[in-house]
């Protein structure tokens, strides 16, 4: 007979013999766990339940507990109620009226875009929603907004939905004002920096509540190509933050050249969140190359800067 067979002989004899205080031994077990059952269910009648913490109007990205002025709060809760009242009910053109004009020139200049954009959000169902107030910058409250579904209204037979963006309430002269889509709003610049071989303005920028797009224009003085960007060298275009810095969130697939005797107008993309209190100081152009010729499929060569007229560095002042 093999071990393991031995084994389980030894076993089933020693169960046999001992059959009364193994059952006793079960029947202790189950008391202890019963008794400790209910002890928890007693001291748990005994707590009361947990509060929640939801605080709408609470800042969370501040360091002193700030919440949102009552007033203000008063404003904040019509405007959303007539949103999404409006929203609910189709009538779209109210709830368009409800949006920044800057809002709707940059993200949704037609009517049409804009109901385009509730109908995908609101999916043809009643919404509720709730809110959390993010952060304020001057006269701009920062929101997040989820948008749920309905379930009174719509039932659950298509599942439970919710969508989230951020929201940006606008405080102007005591009327509060509405932009959606993330979008905080535009700035002119009218930067104008200048040397030997080219004109570099930073004409506008454009702000979302997670990114900075800056809109330059290079003019070209020379008969030579001059090459900004084409992620083949290090260092191309840095934003300056101060306490940090940022290249441009497509660097990647980031081209910036100007033929001889030529102009580009194009947009750079930085990643900034709006309320991390971070400015922009400058724009470091770490590779500017004038070369004598460029091909813009292949980028900058080891033959194009064995023979650039000049490879240097450029920055221009933002704050």
């Amino acid at each position: 007979m093999s071990k393991v067979a031995n084994f389980k002989v030894m076993v089933m004899q020693w169960s046999k013999k001992h059959k009364k205080e193994l059952i006793a031994l079960v029947l202790l077990a189950w008391l202890i766990l019963f008794i400790i059952n209910m002890i928890l269910k007693n001291q748990a009648q005994k707590i009361d339940p947990p509060s929640t913490s939801y605080a709408p109007y609470k800042l969370i990205y501040s360091h002193d507990d700030e919440v949102v002025p009552e007033e203000t709060q008063k404003n904040i809760e019509n405007l959303l109620d007539k949103y999404f009242n409006y929203c609910n009910e189709g009538e779209y053109e109210e709830a368009y009226k409800l949006i920044t004009s800057e809002c709707k020139k940059k993200l949704y200049p037609s009517f049409a875009e804009f109901k385009g954009y509730v109908d995908y959000v609101f999916q043809g169902k009643k919404k509720i929603y709730n809110i959390q107030s993010l952060s304020s910058v001057g006269n701009k409250y920062i929101y997040n907004v989820r948008i749920l579904d309905d379930i009174l209204a719509n039932g659950t037979t298509d599942g439970y939905y919710y969508y989230e963006e951020k929201f940006i309430l606008i405080e102007d002269n005591g009327e509060m004002k509405l932009s959606i889509g993330e979008y905080v709003g535009d700035e002119k610049l009218n930067i104008r920096a200048e040397d030997d071989n080219m004109i570099f303005e930073i004409q506008s920028k454009s702000v979302d509540y997670e990114t900075e797009t800056y809109t330059i224009k290079i003019t070209n003085k020379t008969d030579k190509y001059i090459v900004i960007s084409d992620n083949t060298q290090n260092n191309e275009i840095i934003l300056d933050l101060g306490e940090q810095t940022r290249r441009p969130a497509d660097m990647e697939y980031l081209s910036i050249y100007v033929k001889p005797n030529s102009m580009t107008v194009q947009e750079i993309k930085f990643n900034k969140f709006y309320d991390n209190g971070l400015k922009a100081n400058r724009l470091i152009l770490g590779n500017v190359r004038i070369l004598n010729s460029y091909d813009s499929k292949t980028g900058t060569t080891q033959a194009d800067l064995d023979s650039a007229i000049k490879i240097y560095g450029y920055e221009i002042k933002i704050d």
